[in-house]
């Protein structure tokens, strides 16, 4: 009875120990920024007062940014359609269904005519114009670099803070021009997008040191 209670006791202990662990080691999109100049994806993983402190997935590599360095945090990346845009966290979703379905996903060594026929899987209406293949390789390459740690389960959690967000800015903006006397229209936008196919918002990088 006694071997009995302690064998279940220790399994009890080891599917929470490997539940822990899982916890610890799952990520989720705004944890894992680019750098402009710096090739991979990297983990935020501390603050100070020059930038972030971030470790390389690829490598395990600790280092600081500075104030000369973009970093793109993961989670406010959107890629562009033919008609607007959509969240990273959609494809990434996309790509891990084909995957699932018995889909190999490329890596980003893949020839161009060929990503650019996988694209239309993950994305039928990706923009041909904007999307440039070295986009396509840059994200298959980044599926592959964090699909084991990724927390698939928080990309619907992004995609819904991301669109209250929206919401947001959508009302305040409504609220603003009802509110303000009549400006002179510039032609100049103000909302900057990258020339390649990847779209970034600038303002939470910025804020957190880039």
């Amino acid at each position: 009875m006694v071997l009995r209670h302690n064998s279940r006791l220790y399994a009890f202990r080891f599917v929470n120990l490997s539940l822990f662990v899982e916890i610890c080691i799952s990520m989720e999109l705004k944890d894992i920024v680019s750098v402009t100049g710096m090739p991979g994806l990297h983990k935020i993983i501390g603050q100070n007062k020059n930038g972030l402190v971030l470790e390389s997935l690829a490598d395990g590599k600790k280092f600081s940014t500075n104030i000369r360095q973009r970093v793109s945090i993961l989670a406010d990346i959107s890629m562009f359609e033919e008609e607007g845009e959509v969240k990273l966290a959609q494809v990434l979703k996309s790509l891990k269904a084909l995957e699932d379905a018995g889909e190999t996903i490329p890596t980003a060594k893949i020839e161009t005519e060929d990503a650019k026929a996988f694209m239309a899987k993950v994305l039928p209406n990706y923009d041909k114009e904007r999307v440039y293949p070295s986009d396509m390789k840059k994200l298959f390459g980044w599926y592959q670099l964090i699909k084991a740690d990724l927390d698939f389960a928080s990309l619907d959690k992004t995609e819904e803070t991301a669109e209250e967000t929206e919401g947001t800015e959508k009302a305040t903006v409504a609220k603003t021009k009802s509110t303000d006397k009549p400006k002179a229209t510039s032609s100049v936008k103000t909302k900057s997008k990258t020339a390649s196919g990847v779209k970034v918002k600038t303002s939470t990088p910025r804020k957190m040191g880039s």
